[in-house]
């Protein structure tokens, strides 16, 4: 019989849940259902702690704020439909601290870091069955307080730090320092280390491989915020060990690398992810997830535009372009993105993006409509093309030119110089083709199908990877670059298992590096900064850039003074590497101009 798989969701357990939501544990409520009485029993506790489970999918790991905030604003992306509130955050364009998703996440965070508080506080008024839970719990609600504070610090600063629960409005707020919030994480993270157990019955709940890998990722990001090298190296040591344990235990932990990129997002390994530390769960079952007619909208978040062109309408294999119009919201890879991969040897590219469309129709005739738009000759009209026939190429190529004219090809070909332009490589301002460009395919959903939703649904079912395998030989690398004692040799060494691993077959060797080769790297370039390409290679759209480069101090650098973001160059600023306070919350406290605002905004 195949198992029944339980998935955490903000909903699993009803009206309970709903009345004990974030910050109004102690607020009347129709049920009449008070804090005291929900954390008298283990299912009153797991309903709070659910709901925290719940959150990370329903507000975060599936929504489109996340992806503008932390995809966008960095060097591998740009929301090139533009929608306003789209720009503010992915472009810095007209963002200020009155912007309502910047007030959005601020509260999402502490609602979660003030339902873990509540769970931290009153974990010992429950009557456990089995102390074995009771310390599972007590790690889970450390971790999800630990990754909420990582997130909360690094977008907005040494903003409160909050231990204790709050169920009365707060008119006072004071900023705590880097040191005492990230020793707070770290805290936190150890807790969950030492009381989370290797597996979990309910897929999604924090496990050992992650809290190590959590562990990892918060050591390596308050490196940054160090003054001295001395203490820098401590924490650099503290993530490399980290990640060196998921690495060394790694079948101890449930964990391994796919064989090939092409394993990692195929749909099939969704729910059953093998290289996935830690997961943001989404039902197929749409009532049962915390936004229930729009749960997972990352399928149509990264879509070329291709239904209703070439007699290709939209469809399954293809997935869900709707948000590839003006107006929208949908993310295109910049050209030093697509740049970064050497597909001739680099399988990730052909694995994760797609260039080809095939003809889907039984039979399509060329029309003056779509001649003009892909600048065709009109000598073309009335031309055929059969069903399977490749029909339109969305490439990151430069055709050559050596054979015949790229227009003149029996499809449409769109290349790297007609989606950018060929000097600036900003998005070119031509309406034909700046809507297509190579689609990334790590958030595909072939679950629409499954259910018989529609194909331009937004009801996405996929589970979302918060963290996966490779980050920790990625940080294991930084960590032996950065550190006053690191060797480089140590450094390639980590990258070539990911790099191996991401080789065309035949082709590994091609893609090893040397510690040498890290140590001589040419024009400007950095040991970091290649460790930086291949973050960007291998995690790409996976809500880590803006981290990253924060983290290293390159949020200008790469933007602005590389030029690898030309569309958000204009925009961009040293006080970026700060989102701002919001106003909504300055306005609520007694002490705005003690607490302040970020430097830069207004």
């Amino acid at each position: 019989m195949k198992p029944i798989k339980k998935y955490i969701t903000a909903a699993m357990l009803g009206s309970l849940l709903f009345t004990v939501q974030s910050c109004d544990l102690d607020e009347y409520n129709p049920g009449g259902t008070t804090a005291d009485e929900v954390f008298s029993s283990e299912a009153g506790f797991d309903a709070v702690l659910n709901g925290v489970y719940g959150y990370w999918g329903g507000q975060f790991y599936g929504r489109e704020d996340i992806v503008l905030l932390v995809n966008g604003g960095a060097d591998t992306w740009i929301n090139i439909a533009n929608c306003g509130y789209g720009r503010q955050m992915s472009k810095y364009q007209e963002g200020n601290s009155t912007t309502g998703q910047f007030l959005n996440t601020w509260r999402r965070l502490y609602e979660i870091i003030n339902d873990c508080n509540a769970c931290l506080n009153r974990i010992d008024q429950v009557d456990w069955s089995d102390p074995a839970m009771r310390n599972s719990r007590f790690g889970e609600a450390s971790f999800m307080r630990a990754y909420a504070y990582w997130m909360l610090v690094e977008m907005y600063g040494n903003v409160e730090l909050r231990t204790t629960e709050t169920t009365e409005p707060v008119f006072e707020a004071h900023r705590s320092t880097y040191a005492d919030l990230y020793n707070c994480m770290l805290t936190d993270v150890q807790n969950a280390i030492d009381n989370v157990p290797v597996s979990q019955t309910d897929i999604g709940r924090v496990t050992k491989k992650a809290a190590y890998g959590l562990k990892a990722r918060i050591a390596l990001t308050y490196a940054s915020h160090c003054e001295s090298q001395a203490e820098k190296d401590t924490y650099y040591q503290m993530a490399q060990d980290a990640a060196d344990y998921v690495i060394e235990h790694r079948s101890e932990l449930g964990v391994r690398l796919y064989d090939t990129p092409g394993e990692v997002f195929d749909p099939a390994n969704n729910k059953t992810n093998e290289e996935a530390m830690l997961i943001a769960t989404h039902s197929t079952v749409p009532e049962l997830n915390m936004n229930s007619s729009n749960p997972n909208r990352l399928h149509i978040y990264f879509h070329a535009k291709y239904s209703d062109w070439v007699g290709i309408a939209m469809n399954y294999e293809y997935g869900n372009d709707r948000n590839s119009k003006s107006g929208g919201m949908c993310m295109m890879p910049t050209k030093h993105l697509l740049e970064l991969y050497n597909e001739d040897i680099d399988a990730r590219y052909g694995a994760w993006f797609r260039e080809n469309y095939y003809q889907t129709a039984t039979g399509y005739t060329w029309t003056e409509n779509d001649l003009n738009h892909f600048e065709k000759p009109q000598t073309m009209l009335g031309r055929s093309m059969a069903q399977g026939d490749l029909a339109m190429c969305f490439t990151k190529k430069a055709w050559d030119g050596t054979t015949e004219d790229k227009r003149a090809l029996p499809y449409a070909m769109v290349d790297i110089n007609d989606t950018y332009d060929p000097i600036t490589g900003a998005v070119t301002t031509n309406a034909n083709f700046n809507l297509h460009f190579p689609t990334l395919l790590k958030f595909e959903d072939a679950h629409l199908e499954e259910l018989g939703l529609p194909t331009n649904s937004q009801v996405g079912s996929n589970d979302v990877f918060m963290m996966r395998l490779p980050e920790m030989y990625l940080i294991a690398a930084e960590c032996e670059v950065m550190k006053s004692n690191g060797n480089l040799d140590n450094a390639a060494d980590y990258l070539n298992v990911i790099r191996r691993r991401a080789a065309v077959s035949g082709h590994e060797t091609d893609m090893e590096v040397t510690g040498s080769q890290l140590a001589s790297l040419s024009e400007g370039g950095t040991a970091l900064d290649f460790i930086l390409d291949e973050r960007a290679r291998e995690l790409c759209g996976e809500f880590l850039r803006w981290f990253d480069l924060k983290r290293t101090n390159n949020i200008v650098r790469y933007i602005k003074d590389l030029n690898y973001n030309p569309d958000v160059a204009p925009y961009v600023n040293e006080y970026c590497n700060l989102r701002p306070i919001p106003n909504g919350f300055l306005t609520t406290i007694s002490n705005p101009d003690e607490f302040g605002q970020n430097p830069g905004w207004n």
